[in-house]
């Protein structure tokens, strides 16, 4: 989260089924004034510019229990799923008008890399690599 917040964004809300698992998060920022959390039934009608899915729903082929209306126009989704392609939640953000899809293969590839590098002491070219396994998400 910390390399979200160096990005100064406006707000940074944490929204977990369990409000006391979001709180900890938190809470472990410090005191952190942009950043809130919430239960899903909080969310209201906020309208957000990034949405992130870091719950394991779309695994099941589920969606997280958040509505369409969280996207903002022109909305960027990412969904942490080690997966390609669009889950149920990245085709609930491209409906809701979002234009920035991504999917977990950069994330992958990206922690295959660390680990690599860790026990090989060489870092390899990520970007070809996300190249050759991503699927068109439009």
């Amino acid at each position: 989260l910390r390399p979200l917040l160096a990005e100064r964004p406006a707000s940074l809300v944490i929204v977990n089924r369990d409000i006391g698992k979001a709180r900890q998060v938190v809470g472990e920022l410090g005191h952190e004034p942009r950043a809130r959390c919430c239960g899903y039934a909080e969310l209201g009608a906020e309208r957000f510019d990034v949405v992130v899915d870091g719950t394991s729903a779309s695994l099941r082929g589920e969606l997280p229990p958040i509505p369409a209306t969280v996207f903002a126009p022109g909305a960027t989704a990412y969904e942490m799923v080690y997966g390609k392609g669009l889950t149920p939640f990245l085709l609930l953000a491209r409906q809701a008008g979002a234009v920035r899809l991504a999917d977990g293969v950069g994330m992958l590839v990206e922690q295959a890399a660390e680990a690599f590098t860790w026990w090989r002491g060489v870092r390899p070219a990520t970007a070809p690599v996300i190249e050759r396994l991503a699927v068109p998400l439009t």
